[in-house]
């Protein structure tokens, strides 16, 4: 449960360098690093060495990895560009204009200064820096992969403070004075959801090559799993933390300056309670109500059908480990995530194909058919959602998801 303290004044922003925001550093384990002394060979359990060193020992899993959305959220304009984005830059063809400007500066923006790109299933957004702080902001615009059109883009806050956790691996704040967040300094290892996001640090494990000093979710509870996933696959609103412009933010920094959230470590669900926002997660934040004036405003369908169903769907998106915790798989322990899941082939075994595991189970044919069983409800974009995770039996009519577009077309090829 957040107890509001009111959102602290911020100092005038000092500018800064360039990129002296953020840093992405990889470390390496000491065993892979040539002529160290015996004190530098000494490595932690929360240590991350980076994605690049599993795939020497891991190349299968890599390969695969490679190929889901965990690798490919953050790109460069050359690496992830789609080629609809490009092809209708400046006007689409209902007309709409492309981007413009930047969300929190207000400066004029064009292509040529897109640093990063975000997302290419649902959409795609695009990153330039704010010289305020040295981090990056985000156009006033987004490309929606279902409406072939741009669509307004609000966020006013720096992707680093305020998505960042989710959309990188070893994230940490380094430097933080509430009364000039604008001063805030943060790092990674990494840009995306790499394998230390969901295995943990992965220095000890690098050296020894135990299977017993890396954490794999498979080998732990169904509960303990699922909060891998639920770490990012929530809506939270977080006090603890605020974000470069003094507000909100909608992730979850671990709560010691300097430190990185480690899977199989930490307990996120138990992280600063009455900073943290999180309906369905703290018992005291029911989510059968709603949050007015915060992002939790009409996150979940709470009207008459579902008080008296009890299932509280996610009306936007990345929800699912709230609905899920709703759902009889998690609360009678059947299913989790990876039941369903699966980002990398495991001991060579293919992965999984979510729209077929529902028949493994389930023999009728509405509960088996997960577009029956799962539909469309929380909006990503304009007209666009994602698939409920409630499993709710009744469940609710839905709109167009991600897995009914074709795949994305990419401006430059490789």
């Amino acid at each position: 449960m957040r107890i509001w303290y009111g959102i602290l004044s911020v100092a005038a922003a000092t500018l800064l360098g360039i990129g002296a925001g953020c840093t992405t550093e990889a470390v390496k384990p000491a065993s892979l690093t040539a002529g160290t002394s015996s004190a530098a060979s000494t490595v932690s359990k929360t240590q991350f060495v980076g994605s690049d060193t599993c795939q020497k020992c891991h190349e299968d899993e890599f390969k695969t990895w490679k190929g889901t959305s965990h690798s490919r959220m953050v790109r460069t304009v050359k690496d992830g560009l789609l080629k609809d984005s490009l092809d209708n830059w400046a006007k689409d063809a209902k007309g709409n204009a492309g981007p413009t400007k930047a969300n929190i500066t207000g400066t004029p923006a064009k292509l040529d200064d897109v640093v990063y790109v975000i997302g290419s299933k649902w959409k795609q957004r695009f990153l330039v820096k704010n010289p305020l702080t040295g981090n990056h902001q985000f156009l006033d615009k987004q490309w929606n992969r279902a409406s072939n059109a741009w669509e307004g883009y609000g966020q006013k806050n720096d992707w680093e403070t305020q998505c960042a956790t989710c959309h990188a691996t070893g994230y940490k704040i380094t430097a933080y004075d509430p009364k000039n967040t604008a001063a805030m300094k943060v790092s990674m290892t990494e840009m995306n959801t790499g394998c230390e996001a969901c295995h943990g640090p992965g220095a000890v494990h690098a050296k020894s090559k135990k299977a017993a000093d890396i954490f794999n979710p498979r080998k732990a509870s169904k509960a303990e799993a699922d909060k891998v996933c639920g770490y990012c696959h929530i809506r939270v609103e977080n006090d603890q933390w605020l974000t470069a412009q003094g507000n909100h933010s909608e992730h979850m920094p671990h709560p010691v300056m300097g430190e990185s959230y480690k899977a199989g470590q930490d307990d996120w669900t138990k992280w600063y309670p009455e900073k943290l926002l999180a309906p369905g997660v703290h018992a005291e934040d029911a989510i059968n109500k709603n949050y007015p004036n915060t992002d939790l405003n009409n996150a979940f369908f709470i009207d008459e059908a579902a008080q008296k169903s009890g299932y509280f769907e996610g009306r936007k998106h990345h929800q699912e480990y709230q609905e899920h915790l709703q759902s009889k798989h998690a609360k009678q322990g059947k299913a989790g995530c990876l039941d369903c899941h699966s980002l990398h082939v495991v001991e060579g075994k293919k992965t999984v194909a979510p729209g077929d595991t529902c028949k493994t189970c389930h023999n009728d044919a509405k509960t088996a058919d997960y577009k029956a069983m799962m539909p469309g409800l929380s909006q990503t974009a304009g007209g666009l959602f994602v698939r409920s995770h409630t499993f709710n039996p009744n469940p609710r009519k839905g709109g167009t998801t991600g897995d009914m577009l074709p795949p994305p077309v990419y401006a430059y090829p490789k």
